[in-house]
């Protein structure tokens, strides 16, 4: 009872002053919303958890309690900005909002308009969801949806943790550690979000149901055969192996392993193939709604079927398939025409590793490179403690294969491409959940019960309140240009109700070709009216006069927007000097011929006083083809062939396992089939790329 008052203690104290730095939100320096968060506000979430840590000290489990802590730190941690923010954060929620209302509005998706288009599949979700609801305001959506789909992922992790040999005090902690560690920000109103959430829900759903599979000698799996793994133990090595192995690696080195995964629940044949209906159902969900994360389901499922721990055993080929022919036939528009873009950094480990990581910590003030180094710094140490994890099981002689074979799956993301410069936060991310199991064994190694918590319970407590304080630092160290001001999103409302005929808008980018994503909600409404294009901010804020020729090289119709964030993430992020903002307001306005159309203390935009008769310049055609040879119809044909006979092989070795003739066959049939489609596939690349 005393715990549960000290948490409910610190969320009141949490939420009841984060408000007050309301007011200040345009204060934050480099450091982000720690820079105008209350003393009081920072000590709520401290008491949180020191009320967790205090939970875990307790003789034995108690759900409910560990259950609302956690759920407490995350509403916290990432609903925070409910709170402190008028309006929905992060501008590129709103150009993700802006392709549901383009579908909602036509009906259709369009891939010629934006390459997003390619993988439709989350936008037409919501869009019919809209049609539904009979409501197309997504504003409380974009606001509610950061820490409503950061709860509903400790559901799937849960799970996962569930078929662990683990204490409940290393189960419990790792639900913490997965919470904190995840400072990325991808749980933004996103296909990304969404789909990360399926990615969970696949690998709890295959770990659970087609895990390792039981066998007579899984009794000693169980807490019988782990108890006397609860103290570190000394084992012998052979002559032969201590001979040539170095004494260090002795130590951890594993003779008599003791699984650190339970068998597969047992379940009808019913219920297993309903389950392996569910989870190719959000593999091929997830191709059509997103480029990166059903590559990591795939592989992930692939090296599952290797080291044993998926009895599904050409699923991964069945997956493959999906994913590949999604590329091949439905993202086509995106690809032909420019596949350099889409392989050009296959294999090129050392660029994409670079732009990943040290591309992201240059050209930044020297108060905001902390958060740059602080996101470094908190990743690496998660993946520290996740190898210390691992040792301190090994000593104990558990072999945990499967959370290391998920923690280093996310890594082969570096032989992909750079992502855009993100490829480093999505491996992140990634391995994150098994990597949060392993760094909480770090804490509690055994597997079945903790010998003497009390003597570790100090060093977590430490751990524990210093990353939830610290937290602030990496996730919201941008917030200063990531929040979105109330008169931003009406400017962006002024330039809607004088689109009709099309309008082009120039944003101030520090780098054109690089930078074209702009710090302001844009695109939320009329996407394939409003033209917003890259310029660059010149570094001295009072030559102005290359912007106002651009403008008027565009002719009627056409404005310059700027608004606080975008300022600030070229101050902060860009380096441009202090007070820049200010200076560029100043300098437009004093312009000749320079007009301002709408103003607020957060946004201006400027147009010209434009000559009658002037003609207007129609925005750019969208650049699209549709990707078709002779080929296609003929690959369509022999793609649907080849999905049954992989589907009906697979399915038909759940439901009637016995029946191996079959089985034999259709995997007979499948071999022709696949180096058909695989012809196919390169064909289409070669001919259409």
């Amino acid at each position: 009872m005393l715990i549960a008052v000290l948490g409910a203690a610190g969320v009141a104290l949490f939420f009841g002053t984060v408000g007050t730095a309301t007011p200040r939100l345009s204060d934050m320096n480099g450091l982000g919303m720690i820079s105008i968060l209350p003393a009081t506000t920072v000590a709520g979430i401290a008491l949180l958890g020191l009320a967790f840590v205090l939970a875990l000290g307790m003789s034995r489990p108690r759900p409910l309690l560990l259950g609302a802590l956690v759920a407490a730190i995350v509403i916290c941690l990432d609903g925070v900005t409910v709170v402190l923010e008028p309006d929905p954060r992060f501008p590129t929620a709103y150009w993700i909002a802006g392709f549901v209302d383009y579908i909602f509005r036509t009906g259709h998706s369009s891939p010629a308009l934006s390459a997003y288009f390619s993988w439709p599949g989350f936008f037409e979700v919501v869009a019919f969801i809209e049609h539904v609801v009979g409501s197309t305001n997504l504003m409380p959506v974009l606001k509610y949806w950061p820490v409503t789909i950061d709860l509903l992922s400790l559901v799937p992790m849960g799970l996962i943790v569930k078929r662990l040999h683990a204490t409940w005090r290393a189960k419990w902690l790792a639900l913490f550690i997965f919470t904190v560690g995840n400072w990325v920000g991808q749980d933004y109103f996103s296909p990304q979000s969404f789909n990360y959430l399926l990615y969970l829900f696949f690998l709890a759903l295959l770990i659970t149901y087609f895990g390792k599979q039981a066998t007579a000698g899984t009794q000693g799996s169980g807490p019988a055969g782990h108890r006397q793994a609860s103290r570190p133990r000394r084992f012998q090595l052979s002559g032969l192996t201590q001979k040539f192995t170095p004494a260090v690696l002795q130590r951890f080195r594993l003779d008599h392993p003791l699984p650190g995964d339970m068998p597969a629940v047992t379940a009808s044949r019913g219920q297993r193939v309903a389950v392996a209906g569910a989870i190719v159902a959000i593999v091929a969900f997830s191709t059509v709604s997103h480029q990166l994360t059903p590559f990591f389901m795939v592989v992930a499922c692939a090296v599952l079927v290797l080291i044993r721990r998926c009895q599904l055993r050409t699923l991964p080929i069945l997956l493959a398939v999906i994913f590949a022919a999604w590329v091949s036939f439905g993202a086509s528009g995106f690809w032909s025409g420019h596949i350099n873009d889409m392989f050009g950094g296959l294999g090129d480990l050392g660029s994409n590793l670079s732009t990943s990581v040290s591309g992201r910590t240059t050209g930044n003030s020297s108060l905001h490179k902390y958060v740059l180094y602080s996101r470094d710094l908190f990743a690496a140490t998660v993946l520290l403690m996740a190898g210390l994890g691992l040792l301190r099981r090994r000593r104990l002689q558990v072999d945990d294969r499967v959370l290391v074979v998920l923690t280093a799956v996310p890594f082969l993301g570096f032989g992909l491409q750079s992502y855009g410069g993100e490829m480093a936060l999505r491996v992140y991310l990634f391995a994150l959940p098994a990597a949060a199991v392993l760094a909480a064994m770090a804490f509690f190694p055994a597997p079945v019960r903790d010998w003497r918590p009390w003597r570790i319970l100090p060093a977590v407590a430490v751990a524990v309140i210093a990353a939830v304080v610290i937290f602030f630092v990496p996730r919201y160290g941008n917030e200063a240009f990531e929040r979105t001001p109330v008169g931003e999103v009406s400017a962006t409302n002024y330039l809607s109700a004088h689109d009709s005929q099309g309008i082009h808008v120039l944003w101030l980018s520090e780098d054109p070709v690089n930078d074209d994503t702009p710090q302001i909600p844009w695109q939320y409404k009329d996407i394939e009216k409003i033209d917003y294009e890259p310029h660059q901010a010149p570094l001295n804020p009072a030559s102005v006069a290359t912007i106002v020729a651009q403008l008027r090289a565009s002719g009627p119709g056409s404005y310059v927007m700027t608004t606080t964030t975008q300022e600030e993430y070229l101050e902060q992020a860009a380096s441009y000097q202090p007070n820049w903002g200010q200076e560029f307001r100043a300098a437009m306005k004093a312009y000749p011929g320079v007009k301002v159309a709408y103003a607020n203390r957060d946004a201006v935009i400027y147009t010209l006083t434009w000559p009658k008769g002037a003609a207007r310049v129609p925005l750019p055609s969208p650049v699209g083809t549709f990707a078709t040879t002779i080929w296609t119809p003929i690959g369509l044909a022999g793609l649907v062939l080849l999905l049954l006979v992989l589907g009906a092989r697979e399915f038909t070795r759940i439901w009637r396992p016995e029946n191996s003739r079959l089985a034999r066959r259709l995997a007979t049939a499948t071999i022709p089939l696949l180096v058909f489609f695989v012809i196919v596939v390169i064909i289409r690349f070669v001919v259409l790329g």
